[in-house]
């Protein structure tokens, strides 16, 4: 299996469960992406070992002051494998989709929701438009939605905090170091996650330590869905901007700044469904080579 078939097989995987994160379904999820995700991790870091042979420090531009020497380079080792694992090589088509689908001025402010989960997923987050055409049957499988009508109803519950309201109580007690009541994965998931964070993106760690609230994972996903909905003609876009900006009123309101909110979702996708090294791959470029991207567009101007 080829580094595009794996791609395939997982984003089927995790689209099949995400919907419906429930203990059961973790674990199977677990089960089904355990073999291609060691696959792949191989794969992609046998590949790195050989670019990082050539890899010269010496004339990086030097990044965020929070980040040490070490976790840069964890950082490039992250930014390499993701290339490799989502189609990286396709960098200059994606620049190029960004600058034919230009976000219009008064709406850009709302680009970083839905970027974090956009990045996972090799979809270009500097415009509001997707690219790939393949998304019907992951919201049929994953998410049972085959409807606009149903894609609204999954937006709304969204909004409100669905997944803060199933999981937030539960949370706070594993934070408390109160476990008894979960499974391992969920455990394992939330301990590692703030492992690699520590070790690859220290920056974050402080807000991920103090994170209470689960609520960007719902709101991260409706920035992520809206757009694909405008894609499968569910939305138009003036619909589709309307939902953003609800979304938009509830991040200001919960979150100070964006390291608060990608916090809030990582924590918020480990209870849910275990560690993904490629989301905190993805928060490493948001928050690392690509950190002007967020820092032009601040919480404070939704």
């Amino acid at each position: 299996m080829d580094m595009n078939q794996m791609q395939a097989e997982i984003m089927r995987i995790q689209s099949e469960y995400m919907a419906d994160p429930t203990p059961e379904n973790l674990v199977k999820m677990q089960q089904e992406m355990a073999a291609i995700t060691e696959q792949a991790t191989a794969m992609a870091m046998g590949n790195l070992s050989a670019q990082m042979s050539e890899y010269d420090p010496s004339g990086r531009t030097p990044e965020n002051a929070a980040m040490t020497a070490g976790a840069q380079a964890n950082y490039n080792m992250y930014a390499q494998a993701m290339a490799g694992m989502f189609g990286g090589d396709d960098e200059q088509e994606m620049k190029d989709f960004v600058a034919a689908h230009p976000a219009p001025a008064d709406k850009a402010k709302y680009l970083p929701i839905g970027a974090l989960l956009l990045c996972t997923n090799n979809e270009p987050y500097e415009t509001f438009a997707i690219m790939q055409d393949d998304w019907l049957e992951a919201m049929e499988e994953g998410w049972g939605m085959k409807t606009a009508k149903a894609g609204a109803e999954m937006l709304a519950s969204l909004l409100e905090g669905r997944h803060e309201a199933a999981y937030g109580d539960d949370y706070r007690k594993l934070k408390a170091g109160q476990n008894n009541d979960f499974d391992e994965d969920s455990v394992e998931g939330y301990r590692e996650t703030l492992q690699n964070l520590q070790e690859d993106l220290p920056a974050l760690l402080p807000f991920a330590q103090k994170c209470d609230t689960l609520l960007a994972w719902d709101l991260e996903r409706c920035g992520y869905l809206a757009r694909i909905f405008v894609k499968l003609g569910w939305l138009d876009e003036s619909e589709m901007f309307g939902w953003l900006e609800k979304t938009a009123a509830k991040i200001k309101t919960a979150f100070p700044g964006w390291g608060e909110y990608a916090a809030s979702i990582m924590m918020g996708r480990a209870v849910a469904m275990g560690f993904d090294f490629s989301v905190v791959g993805a928060a490493c470029e948001l928050f690392g080579e690509k950190k002007e991207f967020l820092e032009s567009h601040p919480i404070i101007n939704l």
